[in-house]
């Protein structure tokens, strides 16, 4: 079995401005890493769904994990989930939103989500 290493974890407020501090935390742990540019650009979709849908915007906050999973970044984003649970939008119109899980799914090697006993979403991906 793989050990997983934690590489970095922080904790942001809900709120719009903090999509932007995920990115930049991933930046300053991933460093020159080959997997930079990616897990910012899918760090950032999945921090947005916790800002726009989760329960966390109600004033609350979401985790961001990142590890090294020998061969692999693994990252997650934790909130307080919602009454519903992701949901990939089908379809061909145009729209400026709701691409979110069809990046994750698109550039990442595995991602999927799971929530615990309390409604907690992990959001997670990985990448080779």
């Amino acid at each position: 079995m793989t050990t997983w290493i934690i590489l970095g974890r922080t904790t942001l407020p809900a709120i719009p401005k903090s999509v932007g501090e995920a990115r930049r935390f991933a930046a300053a742990v991933l460093g020159g890493s080959e997997h930079t540019a990616t897990a910012q650009l899918l760090i950032s979709e999945a921090c947005t769904n916790s800002v726009k849908h989760s329960d966390s915007r109600h004033g609350g906050s979401f985790n961001i994990t990142l590890y090294d999973c020998g061969g692999c970044l693994r990252c997650e984003v934790i909130d307080a989930g919602a009454a519903t649970t992701p949901t990939r939008r089908n379809g061909t119109e145009l729209r400026d939103h709701g691409h979110g899980l069809v990046l994750i799914e698109a550039l990442a090697a595995r991602s999927g989500y799971d929530t615990d006993s309390s409604g907690r979403l992990t959001t997670w991906f990985e990448l080779t």
